[in-house]
Formats: C-alpha cells, sequence, structure tokens
C-alpha cells in the first residue's frame, strides 16, 4: 500500500505514516500562533479604517464650512464694509450714481449678490469688466458672473462664465489669476449638474494634480470619491 504524504505550508511538519501526540501538539500550537497573528493583522487594519473613515469626516466638514463661508472670506479681502455702497445718492427714482472708482464698483456688484440680487450683481460686474479689464480684481468679476449663473441653475451659462476666465488665465488676458483654480472646480460642479460626468471627473483629476495642497484640490478629490 502505498503512503499518503502530506504537504503542509512552512512552519508545520512533513509527515507520513502513523502521527506522534507530539506532532499533533505541535501542529496545535502552530495553528493557535497563526490565529494570533491573523487576529492581530485584523485589528491593525480596524484601526487604519477607523481613522481613515475619522479622516474623511474631518475633511467633509473642512470642506463644508470653507464652502458656507467662501462669501465671507470675500467680504474680508475688501477695505472697507460692502454696507457703504448701500448709501450711493440716486438720480431720480430708480436709477443709481455707479461708482466711478473700479474698487466702489466690485463692491457695488457683490453686495447685490449678498442680498440674492443675482442679475443686479451680473449687471455691475459686467460692466467692471468691460470698464476695468486691466483691474486685478477682473478675474474675480469674471467668476462672480459665473456664480450667478450657478446660484440661479442656469448650469450651461455658468459653464461659459467659468469658461472664459479660465481662458483669460491660460492666455494671459488676465492679470492676476487667484479664481483660477476655483473657477475650474466650478465648472466641474456646474457639468456634473448638467449630467456630464466625465468631462467633470478629467476636471477634477486636473484640478488635484495642477493644484495639489489646495482647498480646491481637497473638495475636487471628495467629490471624485462620490463619483467613482
Amino acid at each position: 500500500m502505498k503512503k499518503i504524504i502530506f504537504l503542509l505550508p512552512a512552519g508545520f511538519l512533513l509527515f507520513s505514516g502513523c502521527v506522534k501526540k507530539e506532532d499533533i501538539d505541535l501542529l496545535q500550537r502552530e495553528i493557535i500562533s497563526l490565529k494570533k497573528e491573523v487576529a492581530q493583522l485584523k485589528q491593525g487594519q480596524d484601526k487604519i479604517q477607523n481613522s481613515l473613515n475619522d479622516l474623511s469626516i474631518r475633511v467633509d466638514n473642512v470642506s463644508q464650512i470653507a464652502s458656507k463661508n467662501s462669501l465671507e472670506i470675500e467680504k474680508l479681502k475688501l477695505a472697507e464694509k460692502p454696507e457703504a455702497v448701500e448709501n450711493l445718492s440716486k438720480e431720480g427714482a430708480e436709477k443709481v450714481r455707479i461708482p466711478d472708482d473700479p474698487k466702489e464698483l466690485y463692491k457695488y456688484a457683490l453686495n447685490a449678490y449678498y442680498k440674492g440680487k443675482t442679475e443686479e450683481a451680473r449687471k455691475y460686474f459686467n460692466i467692471f469688466i468691460e470698464e476695468y479689464p486691466d483691474s486685478e480684481m477682473y478675474d474675480n468679476a469674471l467668476f462672480w458672473i459665473g456664480q450667478t449663473y450657478y446660484t440661479e441653475g442656469n448650469y450651461e451659462k455658468a459653464v461659459e462664465a467659468f469658461d472664459r476666465l479660465i481662458n483669460d488665465c491660460e492666455t494671459g488676458k488676465a492679470e492676476e489669476c487667484n479664481k483660477y483654480p476655483v473657477a475650474m472646480l466650478k465648472k466641474a460642479y456646474s457639468l456634473i449638474k448638467l449630467g456630464e460626468i466625465e468631462k467633470a471627473k478629467g476636471i477634477l483629476k486636473e484640478i488635484v494634480r495642477r493644484f495639489p495642497d489646495t482647498e480646491e484640490s481637497e473638495l475636487a478629490s471628495r467629490k471624485l470619491e462620490v463619483l467613482e
């Protein structure tokens, strides 16, 4: 009769024929040891997963706070309070004197946006970019034009406005481009609203690649996790 040979994993005995009690005890100890190692590995994985989940929650909270405070941050960038433009003298029943100073005009348009008057804000932001194309706030005005459309739910027009800002930054027409990354982000959001998911994902990935360690990159990464 042929003997049956069992080839066990590393650390186990190679045996044939009769098995001794000592061999069985050794195998049992090996099994117990391996089970302990597996349990330790699983515990370590659970800790890592919990840490990742905690980090994800913290990132979400930061993203939500940043989104809610975007307008307030814009306010802080202005030297004077936006309420100052509310007291502009009027010419006739409905005509308002538009400031000649670019900074005051920008504040006037932004103040209108704060009040929810998106059409009025867009009108005066458009006047601003036509009158002051060389201003350092030119890209900001373009961004807020796109934002007025986004707020209204007119995502196609929002994409057009954000595209204009992106193009002006890439061609050098805009001297300052601090709104470039967020314009790309809001363009991606607009495309998502329009159902153009693949195009949006491409833009989000580009943001992560081109603008690492920024708020926009962080938000883009979070959005990609949801889409993929």
